[in-house]
């Protein structure tokens, strides 16, 4: 990447960081530097002095969206990666996403697509049955889009085998991984609850969206993350809702279909129990 700077930050709570680190670094493109923002000098990273190429911050204050901006605002790359501290990135994904990026319309972002440790997409399921009624109720006549925002507020991923387009646009871009290029950073902070970001990554797609940043998804480029578990409706569907209604309203989407989505999902929990 000549004549270019990359940057990677990663907002943490610190600890094991090791498979994540060492992923960044085995890739084909290795970044120029590794942000790790932490909360405070009470937390720390594993090995630190092993990574020639990592700095600590400390963002003196908890939140995943608040460190990362810190994060972004230290970067000095060109461009600037922001995943989660239990991302893995496979060797080629960073070579993917900026060769990409550099074709892409000026403003733009892009991310690879996600995969559990067993190599299946993240979003991959049935579309069709009582699932494609949900979809209708949930989303108008549209039904089910990759990598589309509902008119509930939720959001579906891509999973390769359903698109046609190596690079894909997208409504919204999961935080755990996006490569941005600097200009196009938001610096100020736009998450309104402390505690667990639930819908961070709808409410930043919108924002840069609305800044005129186009958004994609290259199916070449792959990293691995862990499924993410269902909610327990006693200790995270309540903060969930609260947000998503915040973004809902943020949209202009639909409040009486997102509580449908709500509903069909206690139904469905109680249902599994």
């Amino acid at each position: 990447m000549e004549g270019c700077m990359l940057s990677v930050v990663i907002p943490s709570l610190g600890g094991d960081l090791c498979d994540t680190l060492d992923s960044v670094n085995a890739g084909s493109i290795c970044p120029d530097e590794i942000i790790v923002c932490l909360p405070n000098d009470t937390h720390s990273v594993k090995d630190v002095l092993k990574y020639k190429n990592l700095t600590i911050l400390y963002a003196e204050q908890y939140g995943q969206v608040y460190q990362r901006i810190v994060g972004f605002k230290y970067a000095k790359g060109d461009y600037v990666l922001q995943i989660d501290d239990d991302v893995l990135l496979d060797r080629g994904c960073l070579e993917k996403l900026i060769a990409s990026l550099k074709k892409l319309p000026e403003s733009s972002t892009v991310s690879p697509c996600l995969f559990n440790a067993n190599g299946k997409p993240i979003y991959e399921g049935k579309k069709d049955g009582l699932l494609s009624i949900y979809y209708r109720l949930i989303n108008g006549k549209t039904g089910h889009k990759s990598g589309g925002i509902t008119l509930a507020g939720t959001n579906w991923g891509v999973n390769p085998k359903d698109v046609n387009s190596d690079v894909v646009r997208v409504d919204w871009q999961p935080g755990g991984c996006v490569l941005h290029k600097k200009e196009n950073l938001i610096l100020k902070g736009f998450y309104p609850n402390k505690g667990k970001a639930y819908c961070e990554d709808l409410i930043h797609s919108f924002l840069l969206k609305e800044l005129g940043i186009d958004l994609f998804v290259d199916t070449r480029a792959r990293c691995i993350t862990r499924l993410n578990p269902r909610l327990s409706l006693l200790k995270e569907i309540v903060p969930d809702f609260k947000i998503r209604l915040y973004f809902v309203k943020m949209a202009k989407l639909s409040v009486i279909r997102m509580l449908i989505h709500y509903i069909v999902y206690i139904m469905r929990s109680i249902k599994l129990k």
